[in-house]
């Protein structure tokens, strides 16, 4: 208890002791009772949610005069809702969990600037999402591509991973580099090392989360294309 007093004076020079922030709670954190509440939510509303909107999709469609099949209208939804739900959800997950490993503790709030961009590439990434996931004529332009390429099942998902890595890469250079130079000019006590830790942690979890999420709405497209 002591040497806990001592740690918290030495902390803050004042003498008075500040409770610790905490994180905010992760999904695994989270108790048992609630992911099930979690679970059944998805289950009984997200569900009959998505197949009411695939059967007035439909409706509207034919209303409007559209010439689109249902499976296009039900991979649009699925695009839809990978791109407003998926990615900003991964992108978040992934982004403390990155943090937490990095070390931990509460992450600095990015500044007006660096706010307004994450939410124009959330906003960006979403649109690029549905548009490369939802039209079923690029899902079967890629699976024809990757079934030339691939041997077999297995050999087309590593052709998938490694198409997603490259993606990755391809999208995180450009922060990485410019906020890596950043670090290396800062002194090592200077405080702005930690913000510039945070904007590369984003900007890489970014990167990441939208490549997987680019690869989900592609799964779901073609298992719609595929099933129907």
């Amino acid at each position: 208890m002591s040497f806990e007093r001592d740690t918290q004076r030495a902390a803050h020079p004042s003498g008075h002791s500040r409770p610790a922030r905490t994180g905010a709670i992760g999904p695994d954190q989270l108790p048992g009772r609630t992911r099930l509440l979690i679970t059944l939510l998805v289950v009984f509303i997200g569900i009959p949610a998505a197949l009411f909107a695939w059967i007035g999709g439909v409706f509207l469609v034919d209303a409007w005069g559209f010439e689109m099949s249902s499976t296009q209208v039900l991979a649009w939804i699925l695009a839809a809702i990978t791109g407003v739900i998926v990615w900003p959800l991964a992108l978040r997950r992934l982004r403390r969990e990155l943090w937490s490993r990095q070390g931990g503790g509460a992450s600095p709030a990015p500044t007006a600037g660096e706010a307004v961009v994450r939410s124009v590439i959330v906003v960006v990434g979403a649109i690029g999402i549905i548009a490369l996931s939802g039209p079923l004529d690029i899902v079967s332009a890629v699976a024809s591509a990757g079934a030339s390429v691939a041997i077999g099942p297995r050999e087309n998902g590593l052709l998938l991973q490694l198409i997603a890595t490259v993606v990755i890469l391809a999208l995180a250079a450009p922060a990485f580099i410019v906020t890596q130079r950043a670090l290396r000019s800062l002194p090592a006590d200077d405080p702005r090392r930690l913000e510039m830790q945070e904007r590369q942690n984003w900007h890489f979890a970014a990167a990441t989360a939208w490549a997987v999420s680019l690869l989900v709405g592609y799964l779901l497209s073609l298992a719609t294309l595929m099933t129907m």
